[in-house]
C-alpha cells in the first residue's frame, strides 16, 4: 500500500496505519510504502527528484515482496495523475493495481470541457484494475465516465484523538462555532466569516478556524472588513492534543464545504467529540449523516442559510445534546475493525473481477 509519509500534514498519515493494523488482524500481509512529498512546502527540484525515487522504490518493493495487489492512495489532480500514470506503467502487468482516491474531481469528468484532463485520467484507468472512492456520488460519476472500470465505495477509519483533555479556550460566556479545515475558500471558511455578523444579531458567539492555507490573508481581510475581529480566532495548524482540546471547547462544528473531497475526516473528529454539525449535503456527508439527527445541511455559497442553521443550533441546548449523542454513537461505524472488513471485501471483489476477466480472455492475447 502506497500512502503519504508521516512527515506531512493531513489525515492520511494518521489514518492509514490504523487501517493497515486492522487489515493485519484479518490475516492480510500489508507493507506500507511511503509515497509523495517528504515535507510541507517541498520545492520543485526536490519534488521531482523525490518522485523519481518513489517510482523506483515502489517497483522494487512490489517485485521483491512478490505482492499480488498494489493499492495506491492518491489524489486526483495534474501532479498526482502524472506521478501515478508513470508508476502504473513501471509495475509488472500481472499485479492487481487499485487506486484509492481520498476525494476526486469526478464531477469534472462528467461535465463539459477538461478534455486533456479526461484523456490522462482515462489513460490512468486503463492501467488500473479498480478504483476506491469515499462516496456514492463519486462512484456514480466515475462509472459514468468509465463504465468498464470497477469502482467501489469504502470508508475512512476515524482518527484516534486524545479523549482525556481539558478544553483549551477561554469561553468568556460566548458559545463557540468551530471549523477545522485547510484555509481554502472551497472549504467554506469565507462563508462562515460572512455568516458570523448575521448569527450575532441573535447569538453573541465566537468563530474559531483551525488550520492554515493559502486563503488565510483573505480571511483576515474579510474579518476586518466586517468588523468581527473580536469574535474570530485563527488558531493555525494544531497537533492532535491541542486539536482535541479545541473540539472539547466548541458547541457546534461547521464545515460548509464545496471542495472536491470524499468524506472529510474532521467531520468524524467532530462526531467523536459529540458535536452537532452544520455542513453541505456533499458526497460522503450525504451518504452517512441524517438531517436533524447528525447534522443540519445547508447549501454551499449561502451565508444566510448557514446563519439560520447556526442560530437554530446555538439557541437549542436539547437539539445540540441529541445530535451530539447521535454522532458519538454513529462514529463507531468508522472504527478500524468495521472499516477494514468493508475494505477487504472491496479488494477481494476487485481481485475476483480481474480473475474472471482474465479467464474469459482468448488464448494468445
Amino acid at each position: 500500500m502506497l500512502a503519504p509519509r508521516a512527515t506531512v500534514r493531513g489525515p492520511l498519515p494518521k489514518l492509514t496505519p490504523l487501517l493497515v493494523d486492522a487489515l493485519g488482524l484479518l490475516g492480510c500481509e500489508v507493507e506500507l510504502l511511503p509515497w509523495g512529498r517528504k515535507v510541507e512546502g517541498e520545492r520543485l527540484p526536490a519534488k521531482l527528484a523525490g518522485r523519481v525515487r518513489d517510482l523506483a522504490d515502489a517497483r522494487t518493493a512490489v517485485i521483491r515482496g512478490g505482492y499480488s495487489v498494489v493499492v495506491v492512495t492518491t489524489a486526483h489532480d495534474w501532479l498526482t495523475l502524472a506521478r501515478d500514470l508513470a508508476l502504473l506503467r513501471t509495475l509488472p502487468r500481472d499485479r492487481v493495481v487499485i487506486l484509492q482516491f481520498h476525494g476526486s474531481q469526478s464531477t469534472r469528468l462528467v461535465a463539459g470541457g477538461s478534455h486533456l484532463f479526461k484523456r490522462v485520467t482515462k489513460a490512468l484507468l486503463a492501467r488500473a484494475d479498480g478504483v476506491l472512492v469515499l462516496s456514492r456520488q463519486e462512484q456514480e460519476e466515475w462509472q459514468e465516465f468509465s463504465p468498464a472500470s470497477q469502482v467501489l465505495v469504502v470508508r475512512n477509519v476515524r482518527p484516534a484523538l486524545p479523549v482525556d483533555v481539558e478544553p483549551s479556550l477561554n469561553r468568556d460566556g460566548r458559545p463557540i462555532v468551530l471549523s477545522v479545515a485547510r484555509l481554502l475558500a472551497s472549504k467554506g471558511v469565507l462563508d462562515l466569516v460572512r455568516a458570523l455578523p448575521l448569527v450575532q444579531r441573535d447569538v453573541h458567539c465566537r468563530l474559531v478556524l483551525a488550520g492554515d492555507g493559502p486563503d488565510a490573508v483573505r480571511i483576515r481581510a474579510l474579518v476586518e472588513e466586517l468588523g468581527v475581529a473580536d469574535s474570530v480566532e485563527l488558531s493555525g495548524y494544531l497537533g492532535d492534543t491541542e486539536l482535541a482540546r479545541l473540539y472539547r471547547s466548541a458547541d457546534v462544528f461547521a464545515l460548509p464545504t464545496f471542495h472536491p473531497e470524499g468524506f472529510p475526516t474532521v467531520i468524524l473528529e467532530a462526531m467523536a467529540a459529540g458535536l452537532p454539525i452544520v455542513t453541505t449535503r456533499s458526497r460522503g456527508a450525504a451518504d452517512y449523516l441524517v438531517e436533524g439527527g447528525n447534522a443540519l445541511f445547508v447549501p454551499a455559497h449561502d451565508p444566510q442559510a448557514l446563519s439560520v442553521a447556526l442560530i437554530r443550533l446555538l439557541g437549542d441546548d436539547e437539539l445540540r445534546r441529541e445530535m451530539g449523542a447521535a454522532n458519538r454513537e454513529k462514529v463507531s461505524e468508522f472504527d478500524p475493525g468495521p472499516v477494514a472488513d468493508e475494505y477487504l471485501d472491496a479488494l477481494e471483489r476487485i481481485v475476483a473481477a480481474v480473475g474472471t476477466r482474465e479467464a474469459a480472455r482468448p488464448h494468445g492475447i
